[in-house]
């Protein structure tokens, strides 16, 4: 994959992380929600921002769609939990008992791992069948 693209994909992660993070500043971060808001933003997460994300950012790369979806899970993954250890854990003083206390987000941080791959494969999967007809 081109420089081009791997800089394309880092700066859609780094906005999606940055909206998420702009959104839970009023609340602490999202730790001034109760469990059941948590997991229900966990699952909007999983079942429709991440997989969102995921096809438009794979869309405009418009390469191998597998291949560029790992590379989107990876992005999406540890540089972005690098950057949570640095603003929770660090500046905040969460320490590494932030990937328990919002456990939210640590999720995140694997469930990209399942979703990314999947939309490549089932894009790639439309893409052959649109050539096969």
């Amino acid at each position: 994959m081109k420089s081009k693209n791997h800089a394309i994909l880092i700066l859609i992660v780094f906005c999606a992380w940055l909206i998420f993070y702009l959104i839970g500043i009023p609340s602490n971060y999202f730790q001034d929600w109760s469990t059941a808001e948590q997991i229900l933003l966990s699952l909007i997460t999983v079942f429709a921002g991440v997989p969102l994300i995921a096809f438009l950012a794979l869309i405009i790369i418009g390469e191998n769609y597998l291949k560029t979806s790992v590379w989107l899970a990876f992005y999406a993954s540890v540089p972005l939990a690098i950057i949570d250890f640095i603003v929770c854990g660090i500046i905040q003083k969460g320490g590494f008992n932030f990937f328990i206390s919002h456990w939210y987000v640590t999720l995140g941080y694997f469930y990209v791992w399942v979703i990314c791959p999947l939309v490549g494969f089932l894009l790639n999967r439309f893409k052959k069948q649109m050539h096969n007809m």
